[in-house]
């Protein structure tokens, strides 16, 4: 498993089928911190589901007109 590098993803600005792609992809990888911008509703349903077997917290907030997710490595 990769080490994801990148700390902010902001999918803001792309079609929706590849926001989906784009999240599934993040959470393939391993990761110890990371924020994610979305504009859709179905990215905040989704998270959560495919965060349950993987040790990760998952904080989520709407700002403006978009959400922030932070997943953290369970115990950092």
């Amino acid at each position: 498993m990769k080490q994801l590098e990148e700390k902010l993803i902001d999918l803001r600005k792309i079609k929706s089928s590849e926001q989906v792609s784009k999240v599934k992809q993040i959470l393939e990888e391993e990761i110890n911190e990371v924020v994610i911008l979305t504009d859709l509703e179905v990215i905040i349903k989704m998270i959560p589901m495919q965060i349950l077997e993987k040790n990760l917290t998952c904080k989520m907030k709407i700002i403006d007109d978009y959400w922030q997710i932070k997943l953290i490595k369970k115990g950092n």
